[in-house]
């Protein structure tokens, strides 16, 4: 019995001694997960520093071979230096600015207290959505059926089986086939001609002025060449105007003006910091991108307070005596009407569509006479018009044109995407001419301004890409193709004398690249004359602009995002002007989420107010709007 108690005293002894030692071990992990942790946040926080340091302006002067050898240092370290922020942001939760080098492959890098998107979040972003409140309050109007007409998802099934069985049969040289893709390719030979003449004229007005971007970061800016007292500091790839130039002991200075939000600036700066062009600083996937300067047309109006109206919302006179009543009691001076929806129907006929997709012309309300009488009676009750023209997503044109459309490479079938239609191909030149002759018509009807939309490639994630024939001519990227579209529009729509406008992704404001999708805002703000960012608080991801959810924080996620916009405009000759997308729709998919109500709604447009932005547009895809006055 001793025996089997001193038996027991040693085991439990060993039991006790092995639970120290566990808790002994755990404590040890734990310090060297904490120490690798904290290790490798100093190698980045170090790594940061050697990068921003390589390409600062003080760092390229002691390296410089341009330079004297004893020269001295560019900022003396007790000059006070002026701070180039161009806005103020005491009234945000947090001081911190989203800055993002322009050669960077993320599309978005957030402040230390966000999260931080990966690849596929910032190219992947939440799809507008149709589920907007539906709930009928006191305090909203609803005004017509909103619902889109939309195939069913058997035809679709049916399409992508139609599709493959065709690829699957041999296939034989018809000689009208031929025929038709030899036109296709002269019919795109001659768009890509316009555009380069077009190009070719701008240079040839441009070169005149002299402009250039700054390639280093904190670039100092001196009273002049002989004091170098330190007036600014510009950031990297910032745009300035070049005035003159001088040569002070054997260095020389260019003198510059600039913008920022207090008023253009004049000063001094090294001249070896400034190139001619973007193309040093957007790197090598967007060397073919565009930034002569573009001729610029204002609309009828400025300060539009606008909302969005579907082709059913204003299907006949008596729905739109309903929205003129509305308007007129809100304060609202401004509609966006869709002429050609997201399904690719017309609002009223086409000759464009007769001509490309007659099946888009079944579903119009009116003729081009019928709205044309329309246009003229709103105009003259002091409203706006803006023809919203769905670009590249659009079934229609891709069922009827499937040899066009982006499908997938072994086949054949349609690339449906989140939306779940087939989607068109923003190269395709033919339907270039198509949108750009349904612009002509909106314009021949009345409208004042041409405003498109996915005017964009689909999200497609990365590993999907190389599956998909996406209709490439040569080696244009996405961004480019946008882009020429654009050009090609604005020279087209030129005898109209009409403004036009491209809405964006709200994150292209803040994302250094083009999201994947072809829209790169400095391409395109320098050719539009309006550009349009959705910065729809619900469509940023929690940990944007270090905010927790900005689908909380109305006005903070929109100015964040408009002063990205309205910086990255300055880094340009001709940029367009802002005017927003506001979110008027209770984002119930996120979590964290507030109602959109009144209180919401004005905190938005405060926002862009505050950043000097006095017009908007109002986004509710069911067309429930608040019965509020707006200012």
């Amino acid at each position: 019995m001793k025996q089997k108690k001193n038996d027991y005293k040693k085991v439990n002894k060993v039991y006790k001694l092995s639970q120290s030692g566990k808790l002994l071990i755990d404590r040890i992990r734990k310090t060297r997960l904490r120490v690798t942790i904290l290790a490798v946040i100093v190698f980045f926080i170090a790594l940061i520093g050697v990068f921003q340091l390589m390409f600062s302006e003080n760092w390229t002067l002691k390296n410089s071979n341009k330079l004297n050898s004893g020269m001295t240092s560019v900022v003396d370290e007790s000059t006070e230096t002026v701070s180039s922020t161009v806005h103020d942001t005491e009234n945000l939760e947090s001081e911190e600015t989203i800055e993002s080098s322009p050669t960077s492959n993320s599309a978005l890098e957030i402040g230390t207290k966000g999260g931080q998107l990966t690849n596929e979040e910032s190219t992947i972003l939440i799809p507008p959505s149709n589920n907007s409140e539906k709930t009928e309050r006191r305090d909203e109007v609803t005004v017509g059926d909103a619902a889109k007409d939309s195939e069913e998802d058997s035809k679709n099934d049916k399409t992508k089986e139609s599709i493959a069985e065709s690829n699957k049969q041999e296939t034989i040289a018809d000689p009208e086939l031929i025929k038709l893709e030899e036109n296709q390719k002269s019919e795109e030979h001659s768009i890509d001609q316009q555009i380069d003449k077009l190009n070719s004229i701008s240079n040839s007005k441009s070169s005149s002025q002299k402009y250039s971007f700054v390639v280093a970061f904190g670039v100092s800016v001196f009273d002049n060449p002989k004091s170098l007292n330190v007036i600014d500091q510009l950031r990297y790839a910032t745009y300035v105007t070049k005035i003159d130039e001088t040569v002070e002991n054997s260095v020389s200075y260019s003198k510059i003006s600039y913008k920022t939000g207090k008023g253009t600036v004049e000063g001094w700066v090294r001249s070896q910091f400034l190139s001619d062009s973007l193309k040093p600083i957007t790197g090598e996937e967007y060397k073919e991108l565009s930034f002569e300067p573009v001729k610029k047309i204002s609309g009828r109006i400025s300060n539009v307070r606008g909302i969005y109206l579907t082709r059913s919302s204003v299907s006949n006179r008596e729905k739109i005596a309903k929205w003129v009543s509305f308007a007129k009691s809100t304060n609202l001076n401004a509609f966006v009407i869709d002429v050609k929806d997201d399904e690719g129907f017309m609002l009223f006929k086409t000759n464009a569509a007769a001509k490309f997709v007659p099946s888009a012309n079944d579903k119009a309300y009116y003729t081009k006479d019928e709205f044309k009488a329309i246009a003229k009676e709103l105009k003259e009750k002091g409203f706006y018009l803006i023809a919203r023209i769905v670009c590249f997503k659009d079934p229609s044109y891709a069922r009827a044109h499937m040899d066009r459309a982006i499908v997938y490479k072994d086949t054949g079938a349609p690339y449906m995407g989140v939306y779940k239609v087939p989607w068109a191909s923003a190269y395709d030149r033919q339907l270039w001419e198509y949108n750009v002759e349904v612009a002509k018509e909106a314009a021949e009807v009345g409208f004042d301004e041409i405003q498109y939309d996915y005017v964009r490639f689909p999200e497609i994630r990365k590993e999907e890409r190389n599956k998909l024939d996406l209709r490439k001519p040569g080696n244009e990227t996405f961004a480019e193709a946008i882009q020429k579209f654009l050009i090609y529009s604005k020279k087209e729509l030129d005898e109209y004398n009409i403004p036009l406008a491209a809405d964006i992704f709200g994150l292209v404001s803040t994302a250094v690249d083009d999201v994947g999708i072809g829209q790169y805002w400095e391409a395109v703000t320098n050719v539009v004359d309006y550009v349009c960012p959705m910065v729809y608080p619900s469509h940023y991801a929690n940990g944007s602009f270090g905010l927790s959810v900005p689908d909380a924080y109305p006005y903070e996620t929109i100015y964040r995002a408009l002063s990205d916009g309205i910086r990255r405009n300055n880094h340009i000759p001709t940029p367009a002007r802002i005017r927003p997308w506001l979110q008027s729709f209770t984002a119930t998919w996120v979590r964290g989420h507030i109602v959109y109500d009144e209180n919401a709604i004005r905190k938005q447009i405060k926002a862009a107010k505050d950043l000097g932005i006095n017009e908007y547009m109002l986004w509710n895809a069911s067309n429930n709007y608040k019965n509020m006055w707006y200012e």
